[in-house]
């Protein structure tokens, strides 16, 4: 190619390069509009989680949550109870001779409960006598 032919195509050239420029700068735009879309998407879940830990937060620093934990005092026979030691924010219980029935009670109070548990034995003394105990903290 001569300068000739150059200048004789000279206008489709500039075309061509600003057809390129639109084309990548619209691919640019595409690109940042999905990282800007993506790290939105990003924050929003980032706030639902910290909304739904300050609720659990509330939830379990609710002076609320010490009556109900004194409820699974009462579930079963108090001849049944041997120890439950409540100290600011934790709770050491131990039952004996228990029942299936009353086993079941007893475990299905404590999971609907929300605290966490730290310690849970449940171990069979007889033909259907359970022993049960368990540490948990809110």
């Amino acid at each position: 190619m001569n300068m000739m032919t150059l200048q004789r195509y000279k206008n489709e050239l500039i075309v061509l390069v600003a057809i390129l420029f639109a084309v990548f700068a619209f691919m640019y735009k595409l690109s940042a509009q999905n990282e800007v879309s993506t790290n939105k998407a990003g924050i929003e879940k980032q706030i639902t989680e910290i909304n739904m830990i300050r609720t659990l937060k509330k939830q379990w620093g609710g002076k609320q949550l010490t009556k109900e934990v004194k409820v699974l005092k009462s579930v079963v026979p108090s001849s049944k109870l041997t120890t439950f030691q409540q100290k600011s924010k934790k709770l050491v219980a131990s039952y004996k001779n228990l029942t299936g029935n009353e086993l079941s009670k007893l475990s299905n109070k404590l999971i609907n409960i929300p605290v966490q548990i730290v310690v849970l034995n449940i171990k069979q003394s007889a033909k259907n006598q359970y022993t049960m105990e368990f540490t948990c903290k809110w």
